[in-house]
């Protein structure tokens, strides 16, 4: 009973070899979670940056004022003033004196907004961190198992062509 004919397992009578290798490919399951999550932390980021842009920008003005303040009192000591200079120097310092404690004020409330958008930039990328690290390991296990599958399928092959051939 020295029958060449050969039922293998499969639908189409022929061996695995001969149909080819197929790799799954790999779906990331929370993919649109990660890519909301990329955005948030790029909308995260821009705040950041326009926070700091923004608090620059008032430390730049509460400089100015200062210097203007300086200034100021480097001028009376130049020489004798006239009782209306001398009053119009006082006001003139008043109103930087007035004029450097609102910027201040908006020195201190922009840098809160710049610590604040720090912490929100770090807490996205923090959490787009975890969901990356998820996917790559998830991708690893699939690497993992699809080439144990690829070896499993070379390895039937090769036994299916030995047996292919003994008979």
């Amino acid at each position: 009973m020295n029958n060449r004919h050969i039922c293998y397992p499969n639908t189409s009578n022929k061996p695995d070899f001969a149909r080819g290798v197929h790799m799954r490919r790999f779906n990331f399951r929370l993919q649109p979670v990660l890519q909301l999550r990329e955005q948030r932390e790029e909308q995260a980021l821009l705040a950041h940056s326009r926070a700091r842009q923004e608090y620059l920008n008032r430390l730049e003005e509460l400089n100015r004022t200062s210097s203007l303040l300086e200034k100021s009192f480097e001028q009376c000591c130049m020489g004798t003033l006239q009782p209306e200079e001398e009053l119009h120097l006082l006001l003139w310092r008043e109103l930087l004196i007035q004029d450097r404690d609102r910027r201040r004020e908006e020195v201190h409330r922009a840098g809160q907004k710049l610590d604040e958008c720090r912490a929100e930039a770090l807490h996205a990328r923090r959490d787009r961190m975890i969901l990356q690290k998820l996917r790559e390991r998830q991708l690893h296990a699939h690497t993992l198992m699809e080439n144990r599958a690829e070896q499993r399928e070379t390895d039937e092959m090769g036994l299916l062509t030995v047996l292919f051939h003994r008979e």
